[in-house]
């Protein structure tokens, strides 16, 4: 049951990073509403490509010296802080998305597709700092008693699918409603995504304060 609830957490975390509309999401809804949904497919495998080989540079370079509790609580204070920042931008960005305006030619090469998402999400190394708040937020809930290797590769497998089930989804939703979809309904998905990015963060900041008083 534990590894259920592992599998649906990162999974769930993968579907949220993904969520606050960025340039990747842009470029996914000019394709689609322009009847290119295959090139706006490929955007998502480079956006996703970029954000897995992020896990791993997190999980395999970074993530073995967080294990002494003055860094741990030092990580959880700056996740804290990057988490609020996140918050703030997806509240500034729902402010001002308007998707009915994407009206510009859009491109029908899949290969341009996939290196223009791939370069969109490469440009964006925060989600390093995202993989390990994932990382750090599983250890605390106690759901895996070791991170091993293969629990790593789990972990960013299952994330990463949950990155591009949104992308996926928001490609097809689009596709089939093309510009019905108010500017008002994805300021209310930033928004929302905005609070839980606050909520997130005072769970850091609470963990963070416990160790540093019990060091």
């Amino acid at each position: 049951m534990n590894t259920f609830w592992f599998l649906f957490i990162a999974y769930v975390m993968g579907f949220m990073s993904a969520i606050p509309i960025g340039a990747t999401q842009i470029e996914i809804a000019k394709r689609t509403l322009n009847n290119h949904r295959g090139a706006a497919y490929m955007v998502a495998f480079g956006s996703v490509f970029s954000d897995v080989m992020y896990g791993f540079i997190a999980m395999f370079g970074v993530a073995p010296f967080l294990e002494e509790k003055i860094v741990v609580a030092v990580f959880g204070l700056v996740a804290t802080i990057i988490l609020w920042l996140l918050a703030f931008f997806t509240f500034k960005d729902g402010a001002k998305a308007n998707m009915n305006e994407l009206k510009s030619p859009t491109l029908k090469n899949k290969k341009l597709s996939l290196v223009i998402g791939f370069s969109l999400a490469v440009t964006n190394p925060m989600m390093i700092i995202w993989w390990l708040i994932g990382e750090k937020f599983i250890r605390g809930l106690e759901l895996i008693p070791n991170f091993t290797t293969n629990t790593i590769l789990l972990f960013l497998i299952t994330g990463g699918l949950g990155l591009f089930s949104y992308l996926f989804a928001l490609a097809n939703i689009l596709h089939w409603t093309k510009k019905l979809i108010s500017n008002e309904m994805m300021k209310k998905v930033n928004y929302g995504l905005g609070i839980v990015l606050i909520l997130l963060s005072f769970y850091f900041l609470i963990s963070s304060i416990h160790k540093l008083i019990h060091l």
